[in-house]
């Protein structure tokens, strides 16, 4: 019922949200573009006239005078613009509680990037997006940005240096929501502390038959200027909610770094040029979606498994590996083996799922640390060397499939051979993404929009260990073993691996656990004998 009721506060909030700043983002674009189109009129000054304009829409005729400072008597009804700047802070607020900060803050942190607690990151997240207001704030009333070149660089830098900061603490996602909440932040109360009481100011001035001050007048443009600004970059980071490919990638500071110096120049562009022809833009677009379509048409197919239909089982990890069956018995061996783990293991953390999953009833706890009376599951065991000249079959037809369910990957550790087909599947009804981190292999980052969606992938090299991850949710994470040859397992509840139908010979045998590292060891396989190993982990 929760998740229900999120879902739906979640979509009421946002509609509200995309509403408010639509109206409160177009006026101002509206009126900063009114400036930059005013014609002079003869005699402006005596007129106290800064400059008019006339304007079709809708089928009528607008006259739009912009006085220099206040009109010489006020009018009986003044139109204000203040209301749209202050819900679209309150909705965005809310929508971060409901996004971030409901359900305990679980998809404000990635356990990947750094140890903070969703609790501190929380206080952390509410406290910066204050205490920011006022470092901006204090920045503009100082003697620092008589400059205003050297204002608008100061103001850039601190924007990027909180955005640094924040992808090293917590999620990418939650990264960038927060500092586009930030900067948001800083706009609507620039509004309500700086725009609307000059203007008010201006009023009372006129009201009381008095020569309103022009510093008024020009203290609310500078600060509706930062605003104007910070538009584009805004809204950007509005829309990148929607895209892990962009705050899980691993340079995702730096890439959102130079969309927001792009976007605030693209509204520079747009303020100082009068008239820019829309056949510049056109050409623009033209040009991408050349390029684009070009690339996309010539490149290899997408991932997604379009062609599979019916249910699709994860596939448990196995803990004997090796071929069923080979040509000659005379020449292999078996190895069989067993993952201790010496020492006390460390408690197994409880997830905080939030309202991410209904389908999961009880304490849900992180699968790093599975080990039971000393026996270790979810090691990846592996012929390391000794086999470069294998020539054995090619990868297996069947695909090895790792599922996204209950907000948790399953299986949790696996393997498959250089060329083997992995299918990543989403039994979830809501969006994941999966996004490797490889050294050998080409990494990738895609989107899992809806409940049993496939993605189809093979690695071409192998890897010992590659990651997954889901960067919407981040405690979800799995990992894969990519071996050239079909002689790996993943250890079982009692810790036990068999390799079958072994090449004789010298090996090195090496040993993967996600929380203690590598060990290896040499064995000497004998035709149709069993070998014994044993790979012992301690808690440091």
């Amino acid at each position: 019922m929760a998740a229900v009721v999120t879902e739906w506060l979640n979509l009421f909030v946002r509609w509200a949200h995309v509403i408010s700043g639509i109206m409160w983002i177009g006026s101002s674009i509206f009126f900063n573009w009114l400036d930059s189109h005013l014609d002079e009129v003869e005699g402006a000054k005596e007129k106290g006239v800064e400059g008019e304009l006339f304007m079709v829409h809708s089928g009528g005729f607008y006259h739009v005078v912009k006085k220099l400072v206040a009109p010489e008597q006020m009018p009986k009804r003044l139109h204000w613009f203040k209301w749209e700047a202050g819900f679209t802070l309150l909705t965005g607020w809310l929508l971060l509680d409901i996004v971030f900060f409901q359900g305990g803050g679980v998809t404000l942190v990635d356990p990947n990037v750094s140890s903070i607690s969703p609790t501190t990151a929380t206080i952390a997240c509410v406290a910066g997006l204050i205490g920011s207001w006022f470092v901006y704030d204090l920045l503009w009333r100082s003697p620092l940005v008589k400059n205003i070149v050297v204002g608008a660089i100061i103001t850039y830098l601190l924007v990027i240096g909180v955005l640094q900061h924040l992808t090293h603490v917590i999620s990418g996602r939650a990264a960038f929501l927060m500092t586009g909440a930030m900067m948001g932040t800083w706009m609507a109360t620039n509004v309500w502390v700086h725009i609307i009481p000059a203007q008010k100011g201006l009023v009372a001035a006129v009201n009381a038959k008095k020569t309103p001050d022009p510093k008024l007048a020009k203290h609310a443009k500078t600060r509706s200027r930062h605003n104007n600004y910070m538009t584009y970059p805004v809204v950007l980071i509005m829309l990148s909610n929607h895209f892990p490919g962009v705050y899980g990638h691993k340079h995702n500071w730096l890439i959102l770094a130079g969309i927001i110096l792009l976007g605030a120049a693209i509204r520079h562009v747009q303020n100082v040029k009068k008239e820019l022809s829309p056949a510049i833009l056109i050409a623009v677009l033209a040009g991408i979606l050349t390029v684009t379509h070009s690339a996309l048409t010539s490149s290899a197919p997408s991932g997604a498994d379009e062609s599979a239909t019916g249910p699709l089982a994860a596939s448990e990890p196995s803990s004997t590996g090796g071929p069923k069956q080979v040509a000659n018995e005379s020449v292999v061996g078996i190895v069989k083996g067993k993952v201790t783990l010496d020492g006390k293991p460390p408690a197994p953390k409880e997830l905080n799922l939030g309202t991410c999953t209904t389908d999961v009833k009880g304490p849900v706890y992180d699968n790093v640390v599975l080990a039971k009376d000393g026996k270790l599951q979810n090691a990846f065991v592996w012929v390391k060397k000794g086999l470069e000249s294998y020539k054995g079959p090619p990868a297996p037809v069947e695909p090895v499939v790792m599922d996204q369910k209950g907000c948790l990957y399953a299986p949790h550790v696996i393997g498959a051979q250089v060329g083997q087909k992995i299918i990543f599947l989403n039994s979830d009804p809501l969006l994941h993404n999966v996004r490797t981190v490889a050294e050998e292999n080409a990494p990738f980052n895609e989107m899992m929009q809806t409940k049993d969606m496939r993605l189809s992938k093979v690695f071409d090299k192998a890897e010992v260990m590659v990651r997954a991850k889901c960067d919407v949710h981040p405690w979800m994470s799995a990992f894969v073993g990519v071996v050239p040859h079909p002689f790996f397992a993943v250890s079982n509840e009692a810790g036990e691996i068999v390799l079958n139908n072994v090449p004789e010979g010298d090996l090195e045998i090496e040993a993967w656990h996600e929380a203690f590292g590598r060990q290896t060891q040499k064995v000497k396989v004998k035709a149709r004998e069993t070998v014994q190993v044993a790979f012992t982990f301690r808690v440091e």
